[in-house]
């Protein structure tokens, strides 16, 4: 239940974005900057879990914090709901989901989601 909630929101918030676009310079360059660097945090969560269940060389937690506060919160954090990577290492949680809120703050204070708002699933 909670992967296909997780990823028809990860869809929705591309969606949007993609829409949200072609409404401003600004956004159009915040827009892709999120989409770049959340693919990346998206990508960067999927290949660390297939490494835990392998038992080879992961990519360290500063990384995936990294990726995050540059940008990739949204899509790390949807990486970790579709893989169930990372959603109950309390250490990882405490540093990143202030990141999380830091981004939606900021994002709300410029506009941005009140843009992605319109075209939101309700």
């Amino acid at each position: 239940m909670y992967d296909c909630m997780a990823l028809y929101l990860a869809l929705a918030d591309v969606l949007s974005v993609l829409s949200c676009l072609q409404s401003d310079f600004f956004y159009e360059i915040l827009g892709l900057w999120l989409l770049i660097a959340g693919a990346v945090g998206f990508v960067a969560m999927g290949i660390d879990k297939t490494r835990a269940i392998g038992g080879q060389w992961r990519i360290p937690e500063s990384k995936l914090l990294i990726i995050s506060l540059v940008g990739g919160s949204l899509g790390t954090a949807a990486g970790a709901m579709v893989f169930h990577h990372k959603t109950s290492k309390i250490g990882f949680l405490v540093l990143f989901l202030p990141i999380v809120i830091a981004w939606l703050l900021a994002l709300q204070r410029v506009g941005f989601l009140n843009c992605l708002g319109t075209f939101l699933p309700q």
